[in-house]
């Protein structure tokens, strides 16, 4: 019986070299995308606990994020502008035809500066907002500050053709 002891002992210790023997010439764990990134072989972890392809996807989802939030600034940017320029286009359909120059002075008052328009005359027959005017008659306008629009059209419009 004893002979049959020292055979089983001698298969475990047996199996246990071979398992050693093949442990070491086995190469060690090796990453495959880390030896693509850098071009050498990598070891020390496998592809499944490679954290290469992680990072990878983040520095993406960052180009992608940076790239939308310029989409998005650039579709703003272009809404504003065309709003801005339907306004104008607005602005312009609303004009009333300048029949005579004026003048554009400021007088200082208790409340601050007035800005007066004087000797303008507007066509209001030929605009969009057609009265039964006569054609022509003078129409005094006198604004306090600064006003946006006077029939179509803004002061440095005015004090430019009044000043040409």
């Amino acid at each position: 019986m004893s002979a049959w002891l020292y055979i089983i002992l001698g298969a475990v210790l047996l199996a246990g070299a071979q398992t050693g023997v093949r442990q070491l010439r086995m190469p060690p764990p090796r990453c495959s995308w880390c030896t693509r990134a850098s071009g050498h072989p990598v070891t020390g972890h496998t592809n499944t606990h490679c954290q290469g392809p992680l990072l990878a996807q983040q520095q993406r989802a960052d180009i992608d994020a940076r790239h939308q939030r310029d989409l998005d600034r650039k579709d703003r940017q272009l809404t504003e502008q065309s709003a801005r320029h339907q306004a104008v286009q607005e602005r312009h359909a609303t004009r009333l035809r300048i029949l005579q120059v004026g003048t554009i002075t400021t007088r200082r008052t208790g409340r601050g500066n007035r800005i007066v328009l004087a000797g303008w005359v507007f066509d209001r027959t030929a605009g969009p907002s057609s009265t039964s005017a006569v054609h022509g008659t003078p129409e005094p306008i006198s604004a306090m500050g600064a006003p946006e629009k006077i029939h179509g059209w803004t002061l440095p419009e005015l004090h430019a053709m009044a000043h040409g």
